[in-house]
């Protein structure tokens, strides 16, 4: 006979080995964001991508990274779809419905002008008279936004906006300096053609969905105690 005490016990013991299971296989969004996460023949490579790895093989866990137009994998987490999403720079908006992990990989933000703007290199003249172009679904989009910048015009692609920024739409844009010089190296461009203004260091980490921690509580803080070990920094 099962006395009341001792289904309370009963049923706490299930939640404890609920809380305790082991993830079957995490599934994370992400998209083409060279050079920190890339996929060309189903091969994934890039900065991010290795130390997602690093985390996770020193977990054991098994996983899978599917790429996505960036609104459909932040969607997708949001909704339960996918478990995580990354490489993401904290965010209010994220926030919400999600978890960000240790910070443990780099991500520096600067202003990009021509070389030839009359527009003064300090960020409250940046700030005061520049035109921006930016990426949708971007932390920096969000960034400029809350920190009331002038934007004119989202893309999809930084290629897209330093189209922009070359043929002078705009007077401006922000962003992941590496995504910057991966993107001017495609352009067949150089760092001469533009002035460079540094605003902040904004580092990345995943974003685990508040639907997957309701069910595996203790996966977030595993995968922190990792991190350090397996943190990118371009220096």
């Amino acid at each position: 006979m099962i006395t009341a005490t001792m289904a309370v016990i009963l049923i706490g013991s299930l939640f404890v080995v609920q809380a305790n299971e082991k993830v079957p296989k995490l599934s994370i969004s992400t998209k083409e964001w060279p050079p920190y996460q890339m996929e060309s023949n189903e091969i994934q490579t890039g900065y991010a991508i290795d130390a997602l790895d690093c985390v996770l093989n020193r977990l054991k866990q098994d996983y899978q990274v599917i790429f996505l137009p960036w609104g459909r994998a932040q969607k997708g987490v949001e909704t339960g779809l996918y478990d995580a999403f990354f490489a993401a720079s904290q965010n209010d908006k994220r926030d919400v419905y999600a978890v960000q992990s240790n910070t443990f990989i780099e991500q520096n933000w600067s202003f990009y002008l021509l070389k030839d703007s009359k527009i003064p290199s300090a960020i409250t003249d940046i700030k005061s008279a520049a035109i921006f172009a930016s990426r949708q679904h971007s932390n920096t989009t969000h960034w400029l936004y809350e920190n009331n910048f002038m934007i004119a015009h989202q893309t999809d692609s930084i290629d897209k906006l330093i189209k922009l920024l070359t043929h002078k739409r705009v007077d401006a844009i922000m962003e992941n300096n590496l995504l910057f010089q991966a993107a001017i190296e495609r352009a067949g461009l150089t760092m001469d053609t533009f002035k460079q203004v540094h605003n902040k260091s904004k580092p990345l980490g995943v974003y685990f969905g508040k639907i997957f921690l309701a069910k595996y509580p203790e996966f977030i803080t595993d995968f922190n105690e990792q991190t350090s070990t397996c943190s990118f920094s371009s220096q």
